[in-house]
């Protein structure tokens, strides 16, 4: 087989989403089936395609792909999927009021789906060259945490209030005891450049499947704990917090297990020397060995991706795409 460039006429979107983490299985497309990006596709494909979309001889052209893939539980306030269109369908984007019928439509299918899911923001159009990851400047995720006053805690073990039901699925609920300024000292010790093998994902069968292993080395501009807020009651039964952490690019699940390591100083359980022993060993058995538990899904959010927007059209570099050829047997 070989590859010629594509001879498509095509147009392609950055496409801009939130969703709530709660309401999927997954992120990612090919799993369930109803994963988010399953529901992104299918809001797409019908408004453009109609209801028997694979029908359509164009339908092979219309691609698309995340900038991040979260873990099932995780939400996003902000994040971006490139979308590639035919241009016999015309420019999406070429007025604001066929702009905004679009994503009114995606977003009635989306809502009849699954009400308050997923959410169409904004899109726009973006040249060739323009890749949804690899231009990418920053990531920002935000971590909530909550934490049970005092006189209180022992009372909502017993019976939970309407606030707890409320975060149960957008924070990770604590007890009392939490001391802040030692989840700010540790929150110093991840700023920087790390490699961060020790907090990756990488399970023995991956590593066996892999000829080249991962580059693990990242560098985080910002991790940061400052005072939150409740999502949707007002309390005073809970101290919330957020913890921010802002790099290029993240490894599977190290957000979470930083978050272990971070509470786990905070209470007490862990000391600063452990977690820089992380950093200065790196190896992804050595979070399993130490049996730390790994921070749950439900507090954690994609916050930003931010790109260089005049990037949007003339992107420096210029990144092939696997999109940009053709497969010729």
């Amino acid at each position: 087989m070989a590859l010629r460039q594509s001879t498509h006429p095509l147009r392609r979107y950055l496409v801009w989403i939130n969703y709530d983490g709660s309401r999927f299985p997954e992120c990612a497309k090919g799993g369930t089936g109803v994963g988010v990006m399953d529901l992104f596709q299918e809001s797409i494909s019908q408004s453009i395609f109609g209801a028997r979309s694979l029908s359509n001889p164009l339908h092979p052209v219309f691609k698309f792909s995340p900038s991040s893939r979260t873990d099932a539980g995780v939400h996003s306030l902000r994040s971006s999927v490139i979308l590639q269109m035919p241009l016999s369908q015309g420019i999406l984007d070429d007025c604001q009021i066929k702009k905004a019928s679009f994503l009114s439509k995606w977003n009635e299918i989306s809502d009849l789906a699954c009400q308050n899911g997923l959410h169409f923001t904004d899109f726009h159009s973006v040249s060739a060259g323009f890749c949804i990851r690899r231009s990418v400047q920053y990531r920002r995720y935000t971590y909530r945490i909550a934490i049970r006053n005092e006189e209180v805690d022992d009372q909502l073990r017993e019976r939970p209030s309407p606030a707890c039901f409320s975060e149960r699925n957008y924070a990770w609920l604590l007890p009392h005891g939490f001391d802040v300024d030692r989840a700010r000292d540790v929150c110093k010790l991840f700023e920087g450049v790390h490699c961060m093998a020790s907090f990756f994902k990488h399970t023995a069968r991956e590593k066996r499947l892999e000829p080249n292993p991962p580059d693990t080395m990242r560098n985080l501009l910002r991790v940061s704990i400052e005072r939150g807020e409740s999502r949707s009651i007002p309390n005073d039964l809970y101290d919330y917090y957020n913890v921010t952490v802002v790099a290029r690019s993240f490894l599977r699940e190290q957000i979470r297990r930083m978050m272990s390591c971070i509470v786990g100083v905070a209470y007490g359980r862990m000391t600063p020397s452990q977690v820089r022993w992380l950093l200065d060993n790196p190896d992804p058995t050595h979070f399993y060995t130490t049996h730390i538990p790994i921070a749950p899904p439900q507090g954690l959010y994609l916050t930003d991706v931010v790109y260089n927007r005049d990037h949007y059209l003339n992107p420096v570099p210029y990144f092939l795409h696997s999109w940009d050829y053709d497969i010729v047997p």
